[in-house]
């Protein structure tokens, strides 16, 4: 009995049934959105939202208006104007952001708890491992949305206001763009997080799987690169996990222009199982080592 009878708030315990991987997920979002460095890596990630943001208010206002002196200018460079295409390059540049937040906020998301001996804590409460497991994944996973989804999803809605023919049937036009943005997004950020968990799950420290996944990156690239130029053929290049996500990015979007590889024929199918595969590979992985975690 507190001497205070407001000293303390009153508590009764109360067992989870359901979404037991929220209290992961909200503790792990809890610890890396305090830190400066997050803060200062999600405020560099904005700066291009921002930018896109301007590019959505000015083309709408110059294409409404023929005597706004940026009309001519916004007209004949196609870089400018708003559209699919646009939603694209959005997500596709926002890939480095994207890759050295995940890294901060993902590489210690294991291994930190094993070094921290914080999975007694974790297992000695109703969480099974894949509650833990899931509750990291979609930490990490929250905050790429964060840099990719999510902006977009702005950006339409500023490009939706400054519109002025704009009414409430019209917001039904936007939901392709949203779903092609989210598949965007989603075969970027997810292979990513999959792949930065799985490190986290083997390596003992933070600093080893950030230099591990940067260093698989640059060799699965390199090896790609190598190969284009030796072979004289750029269709090669698809064995680079960043190029197949980005030719993925274009067969969402619907962007014909070839941009990466010699020739347009292309396997949708292979890159897209390609992906897949390294996903569930890496996922895979992860679920060995917290299994084991959970078992002692």
């Amino acid at each position: 009995m507190p001497v205070y009878p407001f000293t303390y708030r009153p508590f009764e315990g109360k067992y989870i049934r359901r979404f037991r991987w929220w209290v992961v997920f909200s503790e792990e979002v809890r610890l890396w959105n305090k830190s400066r460095v997050f803060q200062l890596l999600f405020l560099l990630g904005i700066i291009q939202p921002l930018i896109r943001f301007f590019q959505v208010l000015a083309y709408n206002s110059a294409m409404q208006d023929p005597n706004h002196p940026l009309a001519p200018l916004i007209r004949t460079v196609t870089w400018l104007k708003v559209d699919a295409e646009m939603y694209y390059h959005f997500i596709r540049l926002q890939a480095p952001s994207v890759l050295i937040l995940l890294l901060f906020v993902g590489a210690g998301a294991i291994c930190a708890d094993r070094k921290n001996r914080l999975w007694e804590i974790y297992f000695s409460k109703p969480i099974h491992w894949y509650d833990y497991l899931i509750g990291k994944i979609l930490a990490v996973c929250f905050a790429g949305y964060a840099l990719t989804f999510l902006p977009s999803l702005i950006l339409m809605f500023a490009d939706y206001i400054t519109q002025k023919n704009s009414s409430i049937f019209t917001l039904v036009n936007y939901l392709p763009l949203i779903w092609k943005s989210f598949l965007f997004s989603s075969v970027m950020v997810v292979p990513c997080a999959l792949g930065i968990i799985a490190g986290s799950s083997i390596f003992p420290t933070e600093n080893i799987t950030v230099i591990s996944v940067i260093t698989i990156i640059v060799a699965n690239t390199t090896l790609a690169g190598l190969l284009s130029n030796f072979l004289k053929d750029a269709n090669y290049m698809q064995i680079s996990l960043p190029v197949a996500v980005y030719f993925m990015g274009q067969k969402i979007f619907n962007i014909t222009r070839n941009m990466f590889f010699r020739t347009e024929d292309i396997s949708t199918l292979n890159i897209l199982s390609y992906i897949l595969i390294s996903s569930l590979v890496f996922l895979f992985i992860s679920i060995i080592q917290v299994r084991k975690a959970e078992r002692g």
